[in-house]
């Protein structure tokens, strides 16, 4: 099985600058706790369509990877989800000073899974 792709698009809050919400990326990211088998990554719109728009990319190992920690969506699925939550929702709520939306939690997203690369 390939790997897992979640694409969560960003909405930068009236009066936020990308400035802002990267400066403030840059020390948040890092105190978000690590899951095994996962990793976030925040991207800018470089070129196309949505250039200087925000997206939100999670990286999961396998289905099973994923699904061993939100198996039906949501992270308050099983204990190692909500451990995480525990660390990383005061953390995410800050968030909100500058995305209208938490990834994953109160936006659409989707996630694809790997089937050639």
């Amino acid at each position: 099985m390939g790997k897992i792709y979640g694409l969560h698009s960003l909405e930068l809050r009236p009066g936020v600058t990308g400035e802002d919400f990267e400066r403030f990326l840059t020390s948040s990211i890092a105190q978000l706790p690590r899951m095994p088998g996962w990793r976030v990554a925040l991207l800018k719109g470089d070129r196309g369509d949505q250039v200087g728009q925000y997206l939100a990319l999670v990286e999961v190992d396998s289905i099973e990877a994923r699904d061993r920690v939100s198996p039906g969506g949501g992270l308050e699925d099983t204990a190692e989800g909500r451990d995480w939550l525990a660390v990383a929702g005061p953390i995410l709520e800050q968030w909100l000073e500058y995305v209208v939306h938490l990834p994953g939690a109160d936006a659409p997203y989707t996630d694809y899974e790997e089937v050639v690369g």
